[in-house]
């Protein structure tokens, strides 16, 4: 494959730096509201709400659920192996990294920090006086990771081509990019349209790839 040396590295968050598939779940699960969350995951999935309308919904479920609750839960949810190393080599190398994802920002931003990412975009949900409002600030959905990575890379001037995509699902790997690695794989459809497939669960076999 030709292409140009890789500038930014982006990786998807649920089932990819972390070891569960979905944040939104995990919460329902943990906050007792899955059996209501579902049937909203399902209407998605069916076409009916659009992917706010779905977050919105969900983030209604956990009004005056206090944030630090949220957070709480929130750190017992493991990395990938290899994760706090691949990021570190990144860096080394001078390479930009990032995380967009389709989840909840108070993850994204725990993970910025402690894998020392250069930025993480994903949906805030809001609070006032430590608990949640039941709204949700959507920045990042199903459908316009491509348009995201579009905005952060032109951000840090690094050319598109210049940019791979680290994910486990179709809609994690946009066609912008010059390099799309399909990590852990959810389905044959993602290792279709990934220049490359990892499924070893050792986030540190990106690197071959990414710092060539």
């Amino acid at each position: 494959m030709s292409r140009r040396q890789i500038q930014l590295a982006v990786f998807d968050l649920d089932g990819t730096l972390t070891k569960i598939e979905s944040i939104w779940q995990y919460l329902h699960i943990k906050l007792g509201t899955w059996e209501t969350g579902r049937i909203s995951a399902e209407k998605y999935w069916r076409g009916e709400i659009t992917y706010e309308e779905w977050a919105e919904k969900d983030s209604m479920l956990w009004k005056d659920v206090p944030v630090e609750k949220v957070i709480s839960i929130l750190r017992e949810i493991p990395y990938v192996e290899g994760a706090i190393e691949t990021f570190e080599e990144l860096k080394r190398r001078g390479i930009w990294t990032g995380i967009v994802s389709a989840g909840i920002s108070l993850l994204a931003d725990r993970a910025k920090k402690e894998l020392g990412a250069d930025f993480a975009v994903a949906n805030k949900l809001l609070y006032e006086e430590g608990k949640l409002t039941g709204k949700i600030r959507v920045k990042v959905s199903l459908k316009n990771k491509g348009e995201v990575i579009k905005e952060m890379a032109w951000m840090l001037g690094v050319d598109l081509e210049s940019c791979a995509v680290v994910g486990d699902n179709v809609f994690d790997l946009p066609d912008v990019v010059g390099l799309k690695i399909a990590f852990n794989p959810r389905s044959a459809d993602v290792r279709e349209i990934a220049d490359i497939a990892i499924e070893s669960g050792d986030l540190t076999d990106v690197l071959e790839y990414l710092t060539r």
